[in-house]
């Protein structure tokens, strides 16, 4: 697959629901493991449509809560040490991966939506991916 959508997920249960909804959809899709965290990774080809597109953002955005509640209660262990990754969607569709203070994560999550917060990724994504060097006044 040349051009495609990925969609990460760290727990099995959440991602299996991910593969019955593009299933469901008649979506083709590749699933491989990421070799750094082994989470799964569904590879989607751009060419699904905007429409597609859209309700498989929406999917995801529902399961990576879930699957963040999942992949919390299977570690949670009062000696780990405690840690929190916010994942960026690049414009080429590849995802990545910040790690961040979980507390810092918990602050800002006190007084923003899961939705606004995401927003705002993505408005800082795009402004690192298409810099403009224009005052803030003159756009």
């Amino acid at each position: 697959m040349s051009d495609v959508l990925e969609y990460l997920f760290f727990t099995r249960t959440i991602a299996d629901q991910f593969a019955a909804a593009l299933q469901e959809r008649l979506i083709a899709y590749q699933e491989v493991i990421e070799a750094v965290q082994e989470a799964i990774v569904f590879k989607v080809p751009e060419s699904v449509g905007e429409q597609l597109w859209d309700e498989l953002d929406d999917l995801y955005d529902e399961l990576s809560v879930a699957d963040q509640a999942l992949l919390e209660a299977a570690i949670e262990d009062d000696t780990a040490q405690a840690a929190a990754g916010v994942y960026l969607q690049l414009a080429n569709g590849q995802q990545t991966i910040a790690q961040v203070d979980p507390a810092l994560v918990n602050r800002i999550l006190s007084v923003l939506s899961l939705e606004e917060f995401n927003q705002f990724l993505d408005t800082l994504v795009k402004s690192v991916e298409q810099p403009n060097a224009a005052a803030i006044c003159q756009r």
